[in-house]
């Protein structure tokens, strides 16, 4: 923006350089028409000596000289002409290159400003992402927090199967220390075949011993059992 305003004061005052030089060339101008007239006033003073002889040699010779200076003020002024119709060529081809400089810098502008957009864009992209990675990390912290206590969990749920392990065979070796029948029962009972009771759907895996054995019973044998 800096560079656009410095390229619009430059072509401004190319502009006022192209308008001085149109001055100067009417001053070149009007300095040709004089030396003109000044040569043609010569010659009518050197026609005017010639007629006066004798006395107006001396004036014949000033009027030549005055003619001399008249030309060589055209020829200068012809050249201060050329001159400065080659420097108004210059300043227009410069006015020129200042414009496309200063369409350079429009374009330069423009594209900043897209170039602005962009990042701008490129910020609330990285903000959102930057959103979305927080909630992913938290859900990745939950996941390893439930992850330790599901590990916790498996580690006291191997310890109480060890220990259940452990109270098992502890009562199977209890167990095997009863006898029946002259026996050591083993750790592991036969099945019985099961008894069902009627109006409940319990059903007993002890076999009933028979009447007659119940009836023959001694009390003594009761007591000593």
């Amino acid at each position: 923006e800096d560079g656009r305003t410095i390229t619009d004061t430059a072509v401004q005052a190319m502009n006022r350089v192209a308008d001085g030089a149109k001055g100067i060339d009417s001053v070149i101008e009007g300095l040709d028409k004089i030396a003109f007239q000044t040569r043609v006033l010569a010659m009518n003073a050197a026609v005017e000596a010639g007629r006066a002889g004798e006395a107006g040699r001396g004036f014949a010779v000033v009027a030549d000289l005055v003619s001399q200076l008249a030309m060589r003020s055209e020829e200068e002024a012809s050249r201060a002409r050329d001159q400065l119709s080659a420097t108004q060529k210059d300043i227009v081809e410069a006015v020129q290159t200042v414009q496309q400089v200063e369409g350079a810098l429009g374009t330069i502008s423009g594209a900043t400003s897209e170039v602005h957009q962009l990042v701008t864009t490129m910020a609330t992209d990285n903000q959102a992402q930057a959103s979305a990675i927080s909630q992913i990390a938290s859900a990745v912290q939950t996941m390893d927090q439930s992850t330790q206590q599901n590990a916790a969990m498996v580690e006291q749920t191997s310890a109480a199967a060890r220990n259940l392990h452990a109270e098992v065979t502890n009562l199977s070796d209890q167990a095997g220390k009863f006898q029946v029948g002259g026996m050591r029962a083993p750790r592991t009972p036969p099945a019985r075949p099961a008894v069902a009771v009627r109006g409940t759907g319990y059903v007993s895996p002890v076999k009933p011993l028979p009447v007659a054995a119940m009836a023959s019973a001694d009390a003594g044998e009761w007591a000593s059992f």
